[in-house]
């Protein structure tokens, strides 16, 4: 194969793996950085911001945790737009986690961003009835109503959301949350 095909195939490659990465990691890590902003659109251009950035730097297809990084790179962006907003916010810095703490010292404050991070993982149906269990704190009857199913769907909802979230959990470290779900 020449210089230039194999040049031009490993780009092809990377691009696809990219796309790959972005499709499934995007809206996990809005989900995730609106925890932090409180809104979606900002959190929305921190994240594309990120991914522009890494395909600038081409070195996001390397990585061997890219679900890790990704996650710590959102947060830290969060943390950036927000000191840049704290002069005109009530938001305290201090209340997010240290940038140097190891992703295996979860604070209470981050269980919520990473459970939406890792809900957003979920098929459309089960994460909407698993966040209308524990976001919104309704019942199994409550979410029967307002998404008029039947009780028995709903159940069946959030067992595959519990199981598909301790899978999910377990594939990416992070059993350390398997309580809190």
């Amino acid at each position: 194969m020449s210089e230039t095909k194999r040049i031009n195939h490993l780009h092809v490659e990377t691009d696809e793996a990219f796309k790959k990465l972005f499709y499934q990691f995007y809206s996990p890590l809005c989900n995730y950085a609106v925890k932090f902003v409180n809104n979606k659109q900002i959190a929305e251009d921190l994240v594309q911001d990120l991914f522009i950035q890494l395909w600038q730097k081409n070195d996001l297809t390397a990585l061997e945790n890219p679900d890790r990084y990704l996650l710590r790179s959102t947060k830290f962006k969060c943390i950036d737009y927000l000191r840049t907003k704290k002069i005109n916010s009530n938001f305290n810095i201090e209340d997010l986690p240290e940038a140097s703490q190891e992703v295996s010292e979860i604070s209470e404050k981050e269980i919520e961003p990473l459970i939406h991070y890792f809900a957003a993982m979920l098929p459309d149906r089960t994460r909407q009835v698993f966040l209308l269990s524990r976001q919104s704190g309704l019942s199994y009857r409550q979410i029967a109503e307002e998404l008029d199913i039947s009780v028995k769907t709903v159940e069946n909802q959030m067992g595959r959301a519990l199981r598909k979230l301790r899978i999910i959990l377990k594939e990416h470290n992070f059993m350390t949350l398997l309580p809190f779900i």
